[in-house]
């Protein structure tokens, strides 16, 4: 590419001719600055996301609550043992 190209270059969606890094977008590689080559990025995986059926976010999201909600569960039976053996009086005061 000679100089005169790479400063006719402009964003496809933006204009702009001045970026840090050229991005691939619709039309091919290098077409976006690197702000919308970002977006266009992101916007293109949420799509196909969305046409796989799969939210990665709500996905990420369960496995956590999961994973919280047996450590609760497992709270909670501590707590009723320890109740229990205190009202039997089973445990000393201190």
């Amino acid at each position: 590419m000679d100089f005169q190209a790479l400063r006719d270059k402009s964003c496809r969606d933006c204009h702009t001719t001045t970026t840090p890094l050229w991005r691939a977008g619709p039309d091919g590689p290098r077409s976006l600055c690197n702000a919308c080559g970002l977006r266009y990025r992101k916007r293109t995986r949420v799509l196909q996301d969305l046409d796989k059926g799969v939210a990665k976010k709500n996905r990420k999201m369960n496995i956590r609550r999961i994973g919280s909600e047996s450590k609760l569960k497992e709270e909670e039976e501590e707590a009723a043992i320890l109740l229990m053996a205190l009202s039997c009086g089973s445990l000393c005061n201190y």
